[in-house]
């Protein structure tokens, strides 16, 4: 009897699970003047305003997330379902030296990655100094010129990924534990940047195989420090460096499914920018392997996916311009929010909205 309960239970938050996927009904808060950035599965959002961190929540409004000692700004990027924030902010911290006769360097105000949690406030990570040779930066400026950006956050025990910007040419992805504290990882030039990670431990994000490229990134999934290429819509027809294909893996859920963009045609690597030379599609990396192009909405040249759930449902942004965040240093499609799903395809989240939402 004890096992037909059970049998019962889960046959009824499946069939309530399926129910929902199904509808794709919508309802809208008003965060106010907050720009959120993250959520969790509790509806926690985190976001910025007024160059201020911020976390949002049904029951108490949003809240500010303060600075690290010294700072004046900070901005989050990420929640995990703990309620447990990331981001980056400036502020008092320590650079950890790796060259034996070089000692680590106290900073006064350094770009760090922070974790920000209800009982310890913000905690800033600091920085690792990147394996280049110290004449490329000069040690003694490593408090301003190693700038590392915190840009997502895991489950327990939680690890923050992000990347380290070194005068906007030379680029490492970083990695923090509990345990082991920061350590970078991919490349310098060739640049490597990343995404998020998923509670597996899988990182994803953008990595250059060919020398001295900025601009064409190759979408690729770390999992346990080895690196895969997913590949561009180029496929075999993508010759590379200097006029290529360029892609990117933005988001990843618990299976393994990553969801990002590739350009639909060749461009031309250069220091000045391709962004809006060519289109841009949503695309989704399934398990099994390979590629599929999400497509973009009605009347669309570009689209890209930046999250994906547990249930394989994605978001992104669908629209005729394309633009560069010189901030989150990455290019962003201007236009209608949607989501897709593998029953419904790509539907534009504004038709979703309740008729009793408000909006």
């Amino acid at each position: 009897m004890h096992d037909k309960r059970r049998f019962a239970l889960c046959a009824l938050l499946i069939s309530l699970v399926a129910t929902l996927a199904r509808a794709q009904v919508y309802s809208i808060t008003d965060l106010g003047l907050l720009s959120p950035t993250a959520i969790n599965i509790w509806g926690q959002v985190v976001g910025n305003l007024n160059g201020q961190a911020f976390i949002w929540t049904r029951s108490a409004g949003p809240k500010g997330l303060g600075t690290l000692a010294g700072g004046t700004s900070s901005y989050a990027t990420s929640i995990n379902d703990l309620g447990v924030v990331t981001g980056t902010a400036d502020g008092t911290g320590t650079v950890i030296s790796t060259f034996p006769s070089i000692p680590n360097q106290q900073c006064s105000d350094l770009t760090q990655p922070f974790v920000w949690t209800q009982r310890n406030n913000m905690q800033g990570l600091g920085a690792v100094a990147p394996p280049f040779s110290d004449e490329d930066l000069g040690y003694q400026r490593w408090c301003e010129g190693l700038l590392f950006h915190g840009t997502a956050i895991n489950a327990l025990p939680p690890q923050v990924v992000g990347f380290v910007e070194i005068y906007g040419t030379f680029q490492w992805a970083f990695l923090w534990t509990p345990t082991a504290g920061l350590s970078v990882f991919g490349g310098s030039c060739p640049t490597t940047f990343v995404n998020a990670i998923s509670n597996a431990g899988q990182i994803v994000g953008q990595n250059s195989e060919y020398l001295f490229s900025i601009f064409l990134e190759h979408a690729t999934s770390w999992k346990n420090g080895v690196a895969t290429d997913l590949g561009t819509l180029g496929g075999t027809a993508d010759e590379g460096y200097p006029f290529g294909y360029s892609s990117s893996a933005n988001g990843v859920n618990d299976l393994g499914q990553i969801v990002g963009w590739s350009t639909t045609a060749p461009i031309f690597e250069n220091f000045v920018g391709w962004t809006g030379s060519s289109p841009i599609h949503a695309i989704l990396w399934p398990t099994s392997g390979g590629m599929s192009d999400l497509g973009t909405l009605p009347g669309d040249e570009f689209s890209a996916a930046s999250k994906i759930n547990f249930f394989g449902q994605a978001i992104g942004i669908s629209g005729n311009t394309a633009a560069y965040d010189s901030f989150d240093q990455r290019d962003e499609v201007i236009g209608r929010p949607f989501v897709w799903t593998q029953r419904s395809g790509m539907q534009d989240l504004n038709t979703l909205i309740s008729a009793n939402s408000g909006a």
